[in-house]
């Protein structure tokens, strides 16, 4: 892996963390940190891993080093935020998450076209 590569997925995990910092009350520095933390910022790193994965298709292997983590935790975290979005609130709070993600202006600060 290239160190491009691996900043630029340091790079993604920060925004996909302040923005989910946001979004559940947590600070975001404390999402990438080596320890597990309490359990409202463990579920936000949660998030944040499975948006990086989902939203960006970054690979788990990627995810896992861009958070600190290890690559079976962070496909746990993605099937426990997959199974919590059987509620509709949740759910559509993530969509609301993944929507701005997935804006025009993220895409393209993204891909360094801005």
């Amino acid at each position: 892996m290239s160190d491009q590569s691996k900043y630029h997925d340091k790079a993604l995990a920060q925004l996909v963390c302040a923005i989910v910092a946001i979004e559940f009350g947590v600070p975001s520095t404390g999402l990438i940190s080596r320890t597990k933390g309490p359990a409202q910022l463990s579920f936000a790193r949660q998030v944040a891993m499975y948006l990086m994965h989902v939203v960006f298709q970054i690979r788990i292997a990627k995810v896992s080093r861009a958070f600190t983590r290890d690559p079976s935790t962070t496909s746990y975290a993605c099937q426990i935020i997959e199974n919590e979005r059987d509620d509709p609130l949740f759910d559509q709070k993530l969509q609301k998450l993944e929507e701005f993600l997935n804006s025009a202006l993220i895409l393209k600060t993204i891909k360094g076209q801005v």
